[in-house]
Parts: C-alpha cells; sequence; structure tokens
C-alpha cells in the first residue's frame, strides 16, 4: 500500500485521537516530527485499537515466551517470536548488516510500503521493540496498537493468520528514531551532545538490581532515569497531556538530542517512540542499550 493509500486509510480511522495515549476527552493529537530534520511523519507511530482495527495491512502478535503472558492471534495476525528477534539483533554486526533481520521479516511477510501493525500482551515493550526495528529495516509504516491484544479483546476475532513470505529487501533508515551504538553513545557523554536517557527501574539505574546479562551494576554515566512505568497507566498509555507533562517535569525539550536506553532495548523502543510521538524531533535509541555497554570493561559505570 502506497503512502497516499495509507493516509486515507487512517483518515477512515479518525486520527482526529491519534497518538500515544487513551480515548479520552482529554486525549490531544501528536504531530511527531522525524529525527534530525524536523520533517512531519506521514503518519503518528501509536495507534488506537480503534483506529488499529481499521487500518488495513499485516498484523503481528509480538510474543516474549520468556517474559510475556500468551498472545493471541487477532483478525488473521501473524505471531512473532520476539526472542529469537531479540537474540539475533544481539549477534555481532546483526545491526549492521541487516541480511538476517531481513530474512526474518521475509518470512513473516512483511513487504515496504504495507502498513505493518503490531501488538503484545499489553505491556507494549515486545510491540515496540518489533516497531522499532521494522522501521529501521525500512518498512515505511510500522504502528504499534495502544493496550496490545486486551484493548483489542472483542474488536477482532480470535483468528491466527499463515504468513506468506516476501521478497521484503531491508535498508537502513534512520528515520525517525536514530539507532546509535558505543562509540557514539561515549562519544555524546564525552562531549556534552546529548541527553541521555536510563529508562529503566530506580533500582536497577542506582545499581540495587543486577538483571542477567548484565556485567557491572549501574548506569552510563551522566544519564538521567526516567522509568519506563511512569509512561503507563496499568495495560494503557497515559494521555498525550500527562505524557507532556511527565517530559517537562523531567526536564526535557522536544528541542532536546536525546539518546535513550534501557536494559536490553524494549523499553527504551517504547520511550524512543513516545518521545517521537510527542514532538522530539532529534530521538536517538540506543537499541543494545545497559548490558552491551556494562559488558565492556573499558566503558565507565556509575551508581
Amino acid at each position: 500500500m502506497k503512502r497516499r493509500q495509507f493516509l486515507q486509510t487512517l483518515s477512515v480511522a479518525s486520527l482526529v485521537l491519534c497518538g500515544c495515549g487513551s480515548e479520552s476527552a482529554n486525549s490531544g493529537s501528536f504531530q511527531g516530527l522525524g529525527n534530525g530534520g524536523g520533517n512531519p511523519l506521514i503518519s503518528p507511530l501509536v495507534l488506537t485499537p480503534q483506529q488499529a482495527v481499521s487500518l488495513n495491512g499485516l498484523r503481528l502478535a509480538a510474543e516474549s515466551v520468556v517474559e510475556s503472558q500468551p498472545v493471541p492471534q487477532l483478525g488473521n495476525a501473524i505471531k512473532v517470536n520476539v526472542d529469537a528477534l531479540t537474540t539475533l539483533t544481539e549477534a555481532p554486526g546483526a545491526l549492521q548488516d541487516l541480511t538476517a533481520l531481513q530474512n526474518f521479516f521475509a518470512a513473516l511477510g512483511v513487504q515496504r510500503d504495507q502498513p505493518v501493525v503490531v501488538y503484545d500482551d499489553g505491556e507494549m515493550k515486545f510491540a515496540a521493540r518489533v516497531r522499532f526495528l521494522l522501521g529501521y529495516c525500512g518498512v515505511s509504516q510500522p504502528v504499534l496498537v495502544d493496550g496490545g491484544a486486551p484493548a483489542l479483546a472483542g474488536l477482532l476475532p480470535v483468528q491466527a493468520g499463515t504468513p506468506t513470505p516476501s521478497s521484503f529487501q531491508a535498508n537502513a533508515t534512520p528515520q525517525p528514531i536514530a539507532l546509535v551504538f558505543q562509540q557514539q553513545v561515549l562519544q555524546a557523554i564525552q562531549k556534552n551532545g546529548a541527553k541521555l536517557i536510563d529508562v529503566r527501574t530506580p533500582a536497577e539505574f542506582n545499581g540495587q538490581l543486577l538483571l542477567p546479562g548484565d556485567a557491572r551494576p549501574g548506569h552510563i554515566p551522566g544519564a538521567q532515569n526516567l522509568p519506563e512505568g511512569e509512561f503507563l497507566n496499568g495495560l494503557r498509555l497515559r494521555t498525550p497531556l500527562e505524557i507532556s507533562t511527565l517530559l517537562a517535569s523531567a526536564g526535557l525539550s522536544p528541542s532536546d538530542n536525546i539518546i535513550v536506553y534501557c536494559h536490553d532495548g524494549a523499553k527504551s523502543s517504547l520511550v524512543a517512540t513516545l518521545l517521537v510521538e510527542n514532538g522530539f524531533r532529534s530521538t536517538s535509541l540506543y537499541y543494545l542499550s545497559y548490558r552491551d555497554w556494562s559488558q565492556n570493561p573499558n566503558l565507565p559505570v556509575q551508581l
């Protein structure tokens, strides 16, 4: 589906309520801006359940067998093994040479110009990981469903889809969220060139909790802790006004250069998406996150 058709479909889906919040009377409309250049996005990155149902495209049900509840396949959705996808991206060079990611998504039937609607068990971090990687690989319209499967229940039938492999060709795309690696993060903190946002829990940030895979406790020096849970109200995102207030109270401005990280890229994928939805023009994601940073003994950590 081409971009103009996509916009027409979203118009039918009543995008007056678009953005990253519940469908309350107080919900505004986020007009996200592209990273760095300030170019308007074609569409929002987060849809309400009603909008997601109205959007014709490939549906993906993102499930982590290790962490999440079982995710039902709704409306012909294709199941995505998020654990396998995470492991794939952690292989050396997998985020530079996109062959493995290309093959993974092609097997699911992903196409570059077809909208892809991703949902999970409601935590949204698993779907956000998939959504980010789709966008990074050049899929033009990957979107996340606010509230995931619980919010979609009753709106779509329980119906498993059968993947039809595609000829998808991946192409590294930095818009609207740029991907950064260790050395870029190190340069940014050395030159005070970005605000580094750690969206893990305070216990992880302060070194009181060391998760599997983390070699050392603490956080990247100079990082500010803004837990991902602050953006949520149960299994739904907070309203746009609440998120805007949260970001402002944290001293963050849409003109800031932001780098987001977490433990392994899932929660930070969600927060980076919400920053873009809230108009942050320069949002980068350290996808490999603290696990990657802590395993390099030459990089500093702070308690």
